[in-house]
């Protein structure tokens, strides 16, 4: 599901060194959490983005940041080529968020159960002056749910999102966030509470919107598998830093990172009858609250050199379209 590229095509969303420290604790016992640390990465009209790694890798805190939900501690936000970050009025924040939406990853708390579905695609399209009479509103929504497969409109507009599947509760929060016309859309583990059955019908939906409106996907996901299937590119992150990137299917095929190719040491492969690939692991994943200056994933590389504790790799660029932050690869 690969889409063209351009290379000569600008991103219309990039991030930039971006940042985030949490403190806990009180004022004998305060703590700094580093979630994210210089995260670079740009999304591109018509293509996905898929950012992958394990739970607390930092990947939810990038896209709520990119949402602007989260203020970075450093970094900037370019959209269209202007810092986002810069103009902190209301009108400013309100025609981002308008340009750049979010999907969250769990459809049934991220709607209201007290309201109709048509409730929920109205508000957006009433905040942002979409639509401004009840026939406009009404003609919209019949639209939008028509958009992601959900007929009769007149039936599902009337429902309570209890009454709905999980897939066709995350159909409506896909609907909700098309209706404001975004140019990104930020997905955080859209698929990951629902059934296998129903993913492929939800995934293959957002493929049709990247292609049929030019829409910009950034897919957060622990699935390494459905980013092979619907992202162009596959950045892989571990304890707050984005390590690896590549096209996708180059990626799986090759990877470069010690800790990218023990993710995919974890994935079945018919090939070898189910059983993993022999990837040697040693340590322990680090605290968010003591990170050295050196490499996160160094005590538990197997590769590891006296350097990789003390100093964090650069990107090193192995072609246009690939680069690795790895000692092994200066």
């Amino acid at each position: 599901m690969v889409s063209q590229f351009n290379p000569q095509q600008q991103p219309i969303l990039e991030a930039r060194n971006l940042t985030m420290h949490f403190h806990t604790g009180g004022a004998l016992s305060r703590k700094t959490v580093k979630a994210v640390q210089q995260a670079n990465l740009k999304l591109y009209s018509g293509r996905v983005t898929a950012l992958v790694g394990e739970s607390g890798s930092g990947k939810s805190t990038i896209i709520r940041m990119l949402a602007r939900l989260y203020t970075p501690t450093d970094g900037q936000i370019i959209f269209r080529g202007e810092d986002a970050l810069r103009d902190k009025s209301r009108r400013a924040a309100l025609y981002y968020r308008s340009q750049v939406q979010m999907i969250f990853q769990d459809p049934f708390s991220s709607l209201n159960p007290v309201h109709q579905v048509k409730y929920h695609l109205e508000r957006p399209l009433r905040i942002h002056g979409k639509a401004r009479s009840r026939a406009a509103l009404n003609d919209q929504i019949d639209v939008l749910l028509k958009r992601v497969s959900l007929t009769p409109t007149e039936e599902f507009a009337v429902k309570y999102p209890h009454q709905l599947s999980g897939g066709q509760r995350q159909r409506v929060a896909i609907a909700r966030a098309l209706a404001v016309q975004p140019e990104v859309i930020l997905a955080d583990e859209p698929v990951s509470m629902l059934d296998v059955s129903i993913r492929m019908g939800i995934l293959n939906l957002m493929a049709v919107l990247r292609d049929e409106q030019n829409i910009a996907f950034l897919y957060v996901t622990h699935d390494i598998a459905s980013a092979r299937y619907f992202a162009d590119e596959t950045l892989v992150m571990y304890a707050g830093f984005i390590v690896e990137g590549a096209g996708s299917e180059d990626l799986i095929q090759e990877p470069k990172h010690p800790y990218t190719q023990l993710l995919l040491s974890a994935v079945p492969d018919p090939a070898r009858g189910l059983r993993t690939a022999e990837v040697e692991v040693v340590g322990e994943i680090p605290s968010l609250t003591s990170l050295g200056a050196g490499c996160p994933f160094a005590n538990r590389c197997s590769r590891v050199m006296e350097k990789c504790k003390t100093v964090m790799p650069s990107v090193t660029e192995l072609s246009p379209t690939r680069w690795v932050r790895c000692f092994l690869y200066e």
